[in-house]
């Protein structure tokens, strides 16, 4: 094994061109392996600890659902509320690995003052309690307090208070009311009046997350149609008369007052009704208990649970698994990043992708120059043949000639880009729009050599070398040692 080694060195310092080509090729594949890995993977962490500590929890549970599910009220559809959910939160509550949870509630409504529309909001309904324990501070508050249980009001986003001001010239301050509107197919448009709270914004919030606002549970239902009892979800045990009667009322008003002496062949004289027929304006609809009901909020309509837990999705779904609903799913922080994850895993893709073509290119280049390098020397391999070497003598000296440059341009091109990583996590990579400071999880990333890319570098190494000798070795063993030795 010595001799085999002393002669790939020999060769190698021979061909000191060759030999350094192929070097750099390797070593500036490697190091751009190290460095673009642990970039995408700092990134990857960073947007991971950003969500995870911010935004979604460790994991987050949340109905089926066909279409779209919006995690932030501005893409997709509202989602439907969790089933049983009471079920599901008494299975938390029993789970040892979950430390805690709170419901969520997510809709986009529109923001009004004085008959002004000011602006959009992102709006999420909180259980002030549990959320705060959950994500303290995470809603750095400029101005005002947090909400409390059972208080009707909004955290506004700074952001939109600064839009605002810009926009329409109007100064939003604590203890202003404001209205929020927002449609839904159950109930329609809805308007609720809020008093501002508190003014603030999350960390390293950019972007859509910069527009969210937290709200009162109630208000959120109301603005989304979260209703007790939906149409398409009536018992049949306690059929509810929906008929326009009861919806609307009976006929409480008195003939001479009904619709066809109203509205019949012709008005009605002042003569013609008494005082005691008088129309009773207060109770003019009549019996609305029905439609009320149709109307009255869920209180335990939630449209996700964040989980912060140690297990993974797959052992939460294990520990819902004897719920009687089978429509939860269990999401985490990557659904809820949404098309941001997305960007900056296909951006890992795209890095990946581009380092495999250079690593084929790599090949070709290194294959060509040891071809060339093993053709000048046929007469030498020649002679070994003739005195007694064997094709798996010739075969292991020119692998490991490659394994020898590929081995030490590796590492040289391992250390390059682990300097370099060094070099960028100490001056950082600020971000300069809030795009990235979105994926960079905040406004400078300091990205960490990533071990994974090490061994991958090495595994690459190995197999650039093992891959690029097999040609140049073919080619040495196809030529006959007779053949060989006639080219000295």
């Amino acid at each position: 094994m010595n001799v085999l080694w002393k002669i790939a060195w020999r060769n190698l310092r021979e061909h000191k061109t060759k030999t350094l080509i192929i070097g750099l090729l390797v070593a500036f594949g490697v190091s751009l392996m190290v460095i673009g890995n642990s970039v995408l993977e700092s990134i990857t962490q960073g947007m991971e600890a950003s969500f995870v500590d911010n935004y979604t929890g460790d994991l987050i549970i949340r109905n089926t659902y066909d279409e779209p599910v919006a995690f932030i009220g501005a893409f997709g559809a509202a989602p439907p509320a969790i089933g049983s959910y009471t079920d599901v939160i008494g299975t938390l509550d029993d789970a040892a690995d979950v430390n805690a949870y709170t419901p969520l509630l997510s809709g986009i409504a529109s923001l009004n003052q004085d008959d002004e529309a000011l602006s959009i909001a992102m709006l999420w309904g909180i259980q002030p309690s549990s959320y705060f324990e959950m994500f303290p501070d995470k809603f750095r508050l400029s101005e005002g307090r947090e909400l409390t249980d059972g208080e009707t009001g909004i955290m506004l986003s700074q952001t939109i208070v600064d839009a605002v001001q810009i926009e329409h010239d109007i100064v939003l301050n604590i203890g202003d009311t404001v209205l929020v509107s927002g449609r839904n197919d159950i109930t329609g448009t809805k308007i609720r009046e809020l008093p501002i709270i508190g003014i603030g914004e999350y960390e390293n919030a950019a972007g859509i997350f910069d527009l969210i606002s937290l709200v009162d549970a109630s208000t959120l239902r109301a603005l989304t149609g979260l209703t007790a009892v939906q149409v398409d979800a009536i018992s049949t045990s306690t059929p509810v008369d929906t008929s326009e009667d009861a919806l609307f009322g009976g006929s409480s008003i008195s003939d001479a007052n009904s619709e066809d002496a109203l509205f019949g062949g012709g008005f009605v004289r002042d003569a013609d009704v008494s005082t005691d027929d008088a129309i009773d304006f207060d109770n003019i609809l009549g019996d609305t208990s029905v439609r009320d009901q149709f109307l009255a909020l869920d209180n335990n309509a939630w449209h996700f649970l964040l989980v912060d837990t140690n297990l993974r999705e797959g052992g939460l779904e294990q520990q819902l698994s004897g719920l009687d609903t089978a429509s939860l799913e269990v999401e985490t922080w990557r659904w809820g990043a949404g098309v941001l994850a997305d960007l900056a895993f296909n951006l890992q893709t795209t890095l990946n992708i581009i380092i495999v073509v250079i690593v084929i290119v790599a090949v070709i280049i290194i294959m060509n120059t040891l071809v060339i390098s093993v053709t000048e020397r046929l007469a030498e391999i020649g002679t070994i043949r003739a005195i007694g070497g064997q094709k798996g003598f010739v075969r292991r000296m020119i692998m490991s000639e490659v394994l020898t440059i590929t081995a030490l341009f590796g590492l040289v091109g391992i250390a390059v880009g682990s300097a370099t990583i060094g070099l960028l996590n100490a001056i950082g990579l600020p971000a300069s729009n809030f795009f990235l400071q979105v994926l960079f999880g905040g406004s400078t990333l300091r990205p960490l050599l990533s071990i994974s890319s090490l061994w991958l570098s090495l595994g690459g190494i190995v197999v650039v070398g093992v891959v690029a000798s097999l040609y140049p070795t073919s080619v040495a063993l196809g030529v006959s040692p007779v053949q060989a030795m006639q080219k000295r």
